[in-house]
C-alpha cells in the first residue's frame, strides 16, 4: 500500500516540473476516488483519495465528472449508488515537455486513505486460500447469493456458480463460505429506504505466481445471475465510458 503512495507523490513532483522522471520508464500509479452516481448514471460528489496531491485530485474530479455509468436496477428501475474505484494510469512524456497521465484501466476497490483508516479485520475480508490448491497453483471464481440480516451478517448463502477445475469446488466453496460468515454487509437502499433483496457477489481466488495480474482483466458481468433471481439486489454501477488509453 505504501509503495503506491510513494509513487503517487513522486509523480506529483514530476507533474510540477521535476526533470529526472523524463529519463525513467513510465511509472504505473493508482488514483482512487469515491463518487455518488445518480440513477441516470451521472457521477456527483466526487471525492479523490486524500493521499493524492491537490493537482492530482483536481484532475481526477474533472475527468470522472465526464464519465457515465450503467446503473443496477430494482423492480425494473435504475437505482442511485456509491462507487469506490481505482484508476490505474501511467505517466507519459509529451512533446511540449513534462508529462501526462494515460489511463490503463478502472477497477472497483477501496481507496488508499480508507484502507489506512480501516481496522485490521475489514467488513468484507478476503477468503483464506485453500492450502492444497495454493500449493498446486489452482485458481477459481465462485458466485454467491445471500441476504443481509439487521446487523449486516449474511443469511441464506447460496452458491450460484463455481468456475474451478476438477474436484476443487468443495475446498473453494468452504473457504468462500467461511469468509462470507465473517462479513458485515452494508444495507441496500432505494430512495432512502432499505430494501430486502439478495446480494450477488463474486469471490475470486487468484495466485500472482510472482507476476502481476493482467491489467486488461475485466470486471465480471453478474447480470446473467441477476436474471435468475427476481429478488436480487441492484448490481453495482458499471462504467460505460471507454477510458482505456485516454488521457486523464
Amino acid at each position: 500500500m505504501r509503495t503506491r503512495w510513494i509513487v503517487s507523490m513522486g509523480l506529483a513532483a514530476a507533474l510540477c516540473g521535476a526533470p529526472a522522471l523524463a529519463q525513467s520508464p513510465a511509472p504505473v500509479i493508482t488514483l482512487g476516488f469515491k463518487a455518488d452516481v445518480q440513477a441516470d448514471g451521472v457521477p456527483t460528489n466526487i471525492q479523490p483519495d486524500a493521499t493524492l496531491s491537490p493537482p492530482l485530485q483536481a484532475m481526477v474530479r474533472k475527468r470522472v465528472a465526464e464519465w457515465r455509468y450503467r446503473m443496477g436496477t430494482w423492480q425494473g428501475e435504475p437505482v442511485a449508488a456509491t462507487v469506490s474505484q481505482q484508476i490505474t494510469a501511467e505517466a507519459v512524456p509529451v512533446a511540449a515537455g513534462g508529462f501526462a497521465l494515460r489511463i490503463k484501466k478502472v477497477t472497483t476497490g477501496p481507496i488508499l486513505s480508507d484502507v489506512w483508516k480501516a481496522p485490521a479485520t475489514g467488513a468484507m475480508s478476503p477468503p483464506r486460500y485453500p492450502k492444497d490448491a495454493q500449493r498446486q497453483g489452482i485458481e477459481g471464481d465462485l458466485v454467491y447469493a445471500m441476504r443481509r440480516d439487521a446487523l449486516g451478517a449474511a443469511l441464506e448463502v447460496e452458491l450460484l456458480d463455481a468456475q474451478v477445475p476438477g474436484n476443487w469446488k468443495r475446498p473453494f466453496d468452504m473457504a468462500g463460505r467461511q469468509a462470507i460468515s465473517e462479513w458485515r454487509l452494508e444495507p441496500v437502499e432505494r430512495d432512502g429506504q432499505v430494501i430486502d433483496c439478495r446480494l450477488i457477489t463474486l469471490v475470486t481466488f487468484r495466485l500472482g505466481l510472482g507476476k502481476p495480474l493482467p491489467l486488461e482483466e475485466a470486471e465480471p458481468d453478474l447480470r446473467p445471475y441477476q436474471s435468475r433471481l427476481p429478488d436480487s439486489c441492484p448490481l453495482p454501477p458499471v462504467l460505460l465510458t471507454d477510458v482505456a488509453g485516454t488521457m486523464l
